[in-house]
C-alpha cells in the first residue's frame, strides 16, 4: 500500500532562560524566523494546503485563545516564529531511499521558559507507506544508540548528516543551543533536557491513501507505533497478539469519521490516517496543519511544564534557600491559574481529541503530583518560619534571663557614686 500523500511535524522541546527573551527574538529574527500572525497569507505547509483562520479562532475558547494565537509578542503568550525552507534531502536506510522536502520550521516560546522547535517535512506522494513509516521512526532519533535505531544517514544541501540532531543544530536552527538551560550544576551527568523522553521527539503525521486503499486495525497499529520495516525489509509490527491489538486501537484511536479517517494518538506521536478523495483530503490536511497543531502543542506544554515541575521539586526541596522555595511556588500557583485548562476547545472533537492527549501525556497525573508539591513546599515554608520563630523565643528568653539578673538579682555597692576606677579595674567578668 503506497501513502499518496505524507506530512510530518516532529516537536523538539527545550529549556530555555527567560530573561533571554528579547536577546532570543533578536537572534530568530536574524536567522529569518518571522512571528508569526493568524491573517499571514504564507506557503508553510507545502503547495495546496489551505488553512482556514477563522476556523482555528473559533475552535478554542477564548481565555485559550488570547494565550495560544495572540499576535502580540509577549513572555505571558505562546510566541510562535516560523520560516519557511522548502528544500529537498534524502534520507537512506538500509532498505530505502525516502526523497522528502523539508517544508519550514517553528520556534515556539512558550510562558516559564519552555520551547517546542517544530519541522515540518513532506515526503515524495505516493510512497511505499513502509518507508513512510520507517522514515517517522527514524527521523524523530535525535542520536541513534540502540541497533534498530543505527545505519541511517540525511542527505541535505551537499551535507551527509549522521542523526537528526546535527540536521536541526547545524542546519535548521544553530543557533537554538546557546539558549538552554544548563543543569550541569545540579548534577554533571545530568541531559540538558532532564525532562526530555528518550532523547526522541514527539510526531504527528497524515497519511493519505487510495479511496480503495483498507485502514485496518493492524495498519493503525503500526501507525501508531511508527513500525516500518524488520531487519529484513519487511512490514514491521511490534506486537503479535491480535486481542492486544485490537485493545490498544480501542484506547487510543479516534473513530467518529471511521472507516475513511482515524486519529491514534500514542506516546510516539498522534497519526492521522484517511482514504478520503482529493476534495476531502485537503480539508483535513489544512486542518492537520493547523487544529491538530496548536492542541498538540498546549497539551505537549502541559506535559513539558509540569514535568519540569516536578523535576525543579525533586532537585531543589532540601534547599535552604528562601528565594528558591518561594519562586517555585510562584511558579507552580501561576500555571495552574493562568494557564491549567482542563478544556480547552469548544468543539466536541476538540473536547474528546484532548482526552487522548490528556490519558497519552499523563496530564491529570502530573498535575495531581504537582498539586502535592506545591502543598509540601508550604509545609515546608511553614516548618522554617515556625523554626525562625522559636529561634526568635528562645533568644529573647536567654537575652531576658541574663538582663533579669543583672538587672534586678546583681548588686554591686561599689558602683554607689563616687565611682572608683580602681574599683571598676577589679572586676570580674561576670
Amino acid at each position: 500500500m503506497n501513502s499518496l500523500k505524507t506530512h510530518y511535524v516532529f516537536y523538539y522541546p527545550f529549556n530555555y532562560r527567560q530573561y533571554h527573551f528579547e536577546k532570543f527574538e533578536q537572534l530568530l529574527k536574524q536567522h529569518h524566523f518571522y512571528h508569526f500572525k493568524m491573517d499571514y497569507e504564507n506557503d508553510l505547509y507545502g503547495t495546496d494546503v489551505e488553512i482556514s483562520h477563522q476556523l482555528l479562532k473559533q475552535f478554542y475558547y477564548p481565555f485559550v485563545e488570547e494565550k495560544l494565537l495572540n499576535d502580540d509578542v509577549s513572555h505571558l503568550h505562546f510566541n510562535r516564529y516560523s520560516k519557511k525552507i522548502q528544500e529537498q534531502g534524502v534520507m537512506v536506510t538500509q532498505f530505502d531511499e525516502i526523497p522528502f522536502t523539508l517544508l519550514s520550521a517553528d520556534i515556539n516560546l512558550c510562558p516559564f521558559g519552555i520551547g517546542i522547535a517544530a519541522i515540518r517535512i513532506q515526503l515524495e506522494d505516493d510512497i511505499d507507506v513502509n518507508a513512510a513509516l520507517s522514515f517517522g521512526h527514524y527521523f524523530r532519533v535525535l542520536q541513534p544508540k540502540i541497533d534498530e535505531e543505527l545505519g541511517v544517514t540525511i542527505q541535505y544541501e551537499d551535507f551527509t548528516f549522521e542523526n537528526t540532531e546535527e540536521l536541526l543544530f547545524k542546519k535548521i536552527a544553530p543557533f537554538l543551543e546557546d539558549f538552554f538551560v544548563d543543569y550541569s550544576a545540579i548534577h554533571k551527568n545530568i541531559s540538558k533536557i532532564p525532562f526530555f523522553e528518550d532523547e526522541r521527539m514527539y510526531v504527528s503525521a497524515f497519511f493519505h491513501f487510495d479511496e480503495n486503499a483498507k485502514i485496518d486495525e493492524f495498519l493503525l497499529y503500526r501507525a501508531g507505533q511508527l513500525n516500518g520495516r524488520d531487519s529484513n525489509g519487511d512490514p514491521y509490527i511490534s506486537s503479535t497478539n491480535e486481542e492486544y491489538i485490537k485493545r490498544f486501537i480501542d484506547e487510543h484511536t479516534y473513530q467518529r469519521w471511521a472507516p475513511r479517517f482515524y486519529t491514534i494518538t500514542t506516546l510516539q506521536g498522534q497519526i492521522q490516517l484517511t482514504n478520503v478523495d482529493e476534495e476531502s483530503m485537503k480539508k483535513y490536511l489544512g486542518s492537520f496543519h493547523s487544529i491538530s497543531y496548536y492542541t498538540l502543542l498546549i497539551h505537549y506544554f502541559y506535559k513539558l511544564m509540569l514535568l519540569k515541575l516536578i523535576f525543579e521539586h525533586s532537585e531543589l526541596k532540601f534547599s535552604k534557600d528562601k528565594d528558591i522555595v518561594e519562586e517555585l511556588i510562584e511558579q507552580i500557583t501561576k500555571f495552574a491559574s493562568r494557564y491549567y485548562f482542563t478544556e480547552v476547545s469548544v468543539r466536541t472533537e476538540g473536547k474528546e481529541i484532548s482526552n487522548y492527549f490528556r490519558k497519552v501525556f499523563r496530564i491529570d497525573g502530573l498535575y495531581h503530583e504537582t498539586k502535592e508539591t506545591l502543598e509540601e513546599l508550604y509545609r515546608i515554608q511553614e516548618d522554617r518560619s515556625a523554626d525562625r520563630l522559636n529561634k526568635l523565643i528562645f533568644i529573647l528568653t536567654i537575652f531576658s534571663m541574663i538582663s533579669g539578673i543583672y538587672g534586678m538579682n546583681l548588686v554591686i555597692e561599689m558602683l554607689g557614686e563616687p565611682i572608683q576606677l580602681s574599683d571598676i579595674v577589679s572586676f570580674t567578668l561576670f
